[in-house]
């Protein structure tokens, strides 16, 4: 039976955290090549750092941000938002989160800000304004 890997770890210096070199394999990804570039996607935490990278074709793409108050029908909120976006290749969501009185949400895609799609997304977006109250598009580009 061939061994399976499921993670990969190491212990590396932290003399300085602000600049922090990752080294992982990719040789498990055989179609990476494909993909000239890698979206990181950091969540930051009191306590930890999780990263999760995805292997992207475009070099420009869009985060989407909304805020909103909280709000006890969570049923709802996953129903605008899930016929929201059906239409947009989504990467990563940090799916629904409530911090203190406030509703967050936030999600990637594939999709960059010159994109026709993109004028679309911002229509549908206003149609859950009721929900969300600060509706954000951001660029993420190389660094």
């Amino acid at each position: 039976m061939k061994d399976i890997i499921l993670t990969n770890a190491y212990i590396q210096n932290n003399e300085d955290p602000t600049n922090i070199n990752l080294n992982f394999s990719s040789s498990g990804k055989k179609n990476l090549k494909k993909y000239p570039y890698l979206l990181v996607v950091q969540s930051i935490q009191e306590n930890f750092v999780r990263l999760t990278i995805y292997p992207v074709k475009i070099k420009n793409l869009i985060k989407v941000i909304l805020c909103g108050l909280k709000i006890s029908d969570e049923a709802n909120i996953y129903l605008s938002l899930a016929k929201t976006l059906q239409d947009f290749e989504m990467i990563h969501t940090s799916g629904l989160l409530i911090k203190g009185n406030k509703l967050y949400y936030e999600c990637y895609l594939n999709l960059s800000l010159s994109d026709v799609k993109t004028r679309v997304l911002k229509a549908a977006l206003n149609k859950i304004k009721n929900i969300f109250k600060d509706i954000r598009i951001e660029k993420i580009g190389l660094k």
